[in-house]
């Protein structure tokens, strides 16, 4: 290929196609293949400009593959050479009907009337095609990219299928374009929005492309509010959200250490002051037949027993915790000190039915009083 900068070229081999080709790999890091020479050679327009020859290598495809893959050009947008909005959207839908799962990704160019109206249209194109090249940079090959007109792209991923992934991938297309909109000699300062949707069962492509469409209008809003600023601590609610959100993997009782137990217990001293919410602590020691403490061989047993017949027995919303070595402590919610000796006999049925013998479950409890605001001392 005449186009490939010779001077680059530091190492070359022979390899034949899954076809039966026989094609030249260049692995030098600066070699590139032109827009110009691929339209020259294959009749098709790369929709980046350039392809790093070791790019295409570390991704498994070859040239012979990419020509035979590309669709015809009547499917490509004809600025940037990525698929034209009907097209995708028609190959999204297909991949979701198909496999299911996968995340629909939104690219916007934030203000792009205002660039054609500073620097002129064809500054606004070229903008387009960077955007273009750098998404197409960061997809992977099962990855759908395409176009949706005006100042919109769309990617579609199969196998980013959690919302922790999906965060992270809007954060790093956004940074890399405020990277790249840096000031400097023949740069244009632009940025991009990404908002997300992720397909859930039962998901149609219509009803998942709504979803990113209202949720890109919703932050095209927020855009206008800051004056066409980007407020980028909304994307760290998002990710604040998402760390915090637990995924409840089954029901029962929440069990944490006896310090996150009085974390707990405080906040919802708190809490009461104003909503008059009832709750109450219940102590539970497992002792012997006689009243007294059991084996220290027969406590540890006895509590790992005890400790999972609280865990189901009590609601999704109420706590619990080890306090001794033959106690636990339960903070119910919505509970009086009356309710809570019919919750304590239904955990005694339980620890009985687990054949613990002749062991015997005692309880004491009261309700939790709202907190007391003390004066404050000079």
């Amino acid at each position: 290929m005449e186009d490939i900068n010779r001077a680059d070229r530091k190492e070359s081999r022979t390899a034949s196609d899954r076809f039966g080709n026989t094609r030249t790999v260049y692995s030098a890091g600066r070699a590139l293949i032109t827009k110009k020479s691929l339209l020259k050679q294959y009749g098709w327009q790369m929709p980046c400009g350039k392809v790093i020859v070791s790019d295409i290598e570390q991704r498994g495809m070859d040239l012979t593959d990419l020509t035979k893959k590309q669709p015809g050009t009547k499917d490509l947008d004809q600025l940037t050479g990525l698929l034209k909005k009907d097209v995708v959207e028609a190959q999204i839908g297909f991949r979701m009907k198909e496999k299911g799962g996968g995340t629909l990704f939104l690219c916007d160019v934030d203000y792009l009337e205002r660039i054609n109206e500073k620097y002129g249209h064809l500054a606004g194109d070229e903008c387009l095609k960077q955007v273009a090249q750098v998404l197409s940079y960061m997809i992977r090959p099962a990855d759908i990219l395409g176009r949706r007109g005006g100042d919109e792209f769309v990617i579609f991923m199969p196998n980013c299928r959690e919302s922790r992934q999906a965060e992270e991938m809007c954060s790093r297309i956004e940074k890399r374009f405020r990277a790249n909109g840096r000031q400097g000699q023949d740069r244009i300062p632009f940025s991009v929005t990404v908002v997300w949707a992720l397909w859930q069962p039962g998901d149609t492509g219509r009803k998942v492309f709504e979803r990113a469409d209202a949720e890109l209008k919703k932050q095209e809003k927020v855009l206008a509010i800051h004056g066409g600023k980007k407020d980028h601590y909304i994307k760290d609610v998002g990710r604040v959200r998402n760390e915090l959100i637990e995924q409840i993997q089954k029901p029962g009782a929440y069990c944490r250490d006896y310090e996150t137990f009085k974390s707990i217990y405080r906040f919802l001293e708190r809490g009461i002051i104003r909503s008059g919410q009832k709750a109450c602590v219940i102590l539970i020691t497992v002792v012997n037949e006689k009243g007294g403490s059991l084996l220290p061989n027969e406590k540890d047993i006895m509590m790992v027993r005890l400790g999972k017949d609280i865990e189901t027995t009590l609601r999704i919303g109420d706590v619990y915790t080890r306090y001794s070595s033959s106690q636990y402590l339960a903070l119910v919610i919505d509970t009086t000190e009356g309710q809570a000796d019919s919750i304590v006999n239904r955990i005694r049925s339980q620890f009985l039915r687990s054949g613990n013998g002749n062991n015997i479950l005692i309880h004491n409890c009261y309700e939790l009083q709202p907190a007391q605001i003390g004066e404050q001392s000079d």
